[in-house]
């Protein structure tokens, strides 16, 4: 399950490029986030066998839930505006350095000292993401075009926000919260979010009726593969071989997302520099996590 859930999420920025490019994006965000919301639904009144007073209790006495749920929203937009704006396998590639902004979050903000192999790590994934981005050193300035670094600044910003949420989440101490119930009050928080910015850019619901199946297939994946089979996967996974082990394999998002990509976009790598800092990135996020829970 835990593989499974890093291919599925590794395969969202690919199944999303390709689905904005006929149909709204905001539109099919809020598609998504309702699509896992009555799976949350779901696992809340058929699995955890809450209530819905009880549901309601515990967001009026865990307020911190809609901080959460503001973050994840904010971090959903920015991702999708990254994922329009460059390139999908940059996007996955900045998403891994996810792990390493958490620990100097931890660091500056409130005194933590960094996980071993902190800032090493995160050199050397830059380096790696460096040669990934410029194809041809020769002709540094033709890597990438202006909206490529907008692009790039909107994922940095994303998987900054992303960052954010994983220490509130730790630093929440949510007394009452199951994993279905996140799921509900992320997903209606997303709900009204999107519900309100495809109202307010007047998107044209239209172009769903004239997308190519093509499109309609990447939308149904970033809907049912991504966004609900992703975070589903991922709490049972993580519930069963626990959050280090299924931390520890990130690095099959960035593999997922070159494969779809490829097979999608047409984005492959094509220089042994841009192959060799893919693989720098997996192999270094991936040896550090691992790396952090030994003795």
């Amino acid at each position: 399950m835990g593989v499974l859930s890093h291919i599925f999420w590794g395969s969202y920025p690919a199944l999303a490029k390709r689905a904005v490019e006929e149909v709204p994006k905001f539109s099919l965000l809020l598609l998504a986030s309702l699509a896992t919301l009555l799976v949350g639904l779901v696992l809340v009144y058929f699995r955890e066998r809450q209530r819905t007073r009880q549901v309601w209790g515990v967001m009026r006495s865990e307020p911190v839930l809609w901080a959460l749920a503001v973050v994840v929203a904010a971090r959903a937009v920015t991702n999708i505006l990254s994922i329009a704006l460059t390139r999908a396998v940059w996007v996955a590639m900045i998403g891994l350095l996810t792990p390493f902004i958490v620990a100097m979050i931890g660091a500056w903000l409130y005194g933590e000292a960094a996980p071993r192999y902190t800032y090493r790590a995160m050199l050397l994934s830059t380096a790696g993401a460096i040669l990934v981005i410029v194809p041809d050193w020769s002709q540094v300035s033709a890597g990438f075009t202006p909206r490529d670094v907008l692009g790039l600044i909107v994922a940095g910003t994303s998987s900054l926000l992303l960052a954010f949420y994983m220490q509130l989440v730790r630093r929440s101490h949510l007394r009452q919260v199951t994993h279905g119930l996140i799921l509900v009050q992320q997903a209606l928080a997303m709900s009204l979010a999107f519900a309100v910015l495809t109202a307010a850019t007047g998107e044209d619901w239209g172009q769903w009726r004239t997308a190519s199946p093509a499109a309609l297939l990447a939308a149904l994946g970033v809907i049912w593969l991504a966004q609900v089979g992703g975070n589903v996967l991922q709490i049972f996974a993580i519930g069963g071989a626990g959050a280090s082990l299924i931390t520890s394999l990130m690095g099959l998002r960035l593999v997922s997302a070159l494969v779809v990509a490829g097979l999608l976009l047409g984005e492959q790598l094509v220089s042994p520099g841009q192959w060799l800092g893919a693989a720098v990135v997996v192999g270094t996020v991936t040896g550090y996590l691992w790396l952090q829970k030994r003795p």
